[in-house]
C-alpha cells in the first residue's frame, strides 16, 4: 500500500466501492444515520454521493419493473402454452383412436358419389384428349406427305 492509499479519503472523493465499504462500516458501528425509519440513511452524503445513491436506485427499481413486466407478460403465454398442448395432445389422441375403428374403415374408405362423378369425367376427358392428340398426329403426318 502507498502512502496515497492510506491517506483519509474525502467523502467527495470516495468511488463507488469505497462508498460502499464506507457505508458497510458506518451501519454496522451505528454512527451517521437516522435510527427513525426501517432502513438506514447516511445523513452526511456529498452531493455527488446523493446523486449517485438516487441513480443507484432507480436504477434498480428500473430493473425491477422491467423484471416484473417480463413475469407478467411470460405467465399468460405459459399458461396458454401448456393448455394449448394439453388439448392437443388429448384431442390427437382423441381423434386417432375414432380414426383407426376397424368397424368403420369401410365407411371411411368409401369414395363420394361427388369424387366419382368427377373421377368419371376426367377418365372421359383424358379419352377425348388423347383421341385429338392421335388426330392431330394423323394431319401432320399427312400434312409431311
Amino acid at each position: 500500500a502507498t502512502a496515497e492509499s492510506s491517506a483519509p479519503t474525502t467523502e467527495a472523493s470516495l468511488s463507488a466501492t469505497e462508498a460502499r465499504a464506507e457505508f458497510a462500516s458506518q451501519t454496522a458501528s451505528g454512527d451517521k444515520f437516522h435510527s427513525d425509519s426501517s432502513a438506514p440513511v447516511v445523513a452526511d452524503l456529498s452531493g455527488k454521493q446523493k446523486m449517485e445513491v438516487d441513480l443507484i436506485e432507480k436504477l434498480i427499481k428500473s430493473y425491477f419493473k422491467i423484471v416484473r413486466k417480463n413475469i407478467q407478460d411470460s405467465v399468460p403465454k405459459t399458461i396458454m402454452h401448456f393448455l394449448v398442448n394439453n388439448v392437443k395432445e388429448r384431442l390427437q389422441s382423441a381423434l386417432v383412436t375414432a380414426l383407426y375403428k376397424e368397424s368403420e374403415f369401410d365407411d371411411l374408405l368409401e369414395e363420394s358419389e361427388q369424387v366419382a362423378i368427377k373421377r368419371h369425367e376426367a377418365a372421359d376427358m383424358v379419352k377425348a384428349l388423347q383421341k385429338a392428340s392421335e388426330v392431330v398426329s394423323e394431319i401432320r403426318e399427312i400434312g409431311r406427305a
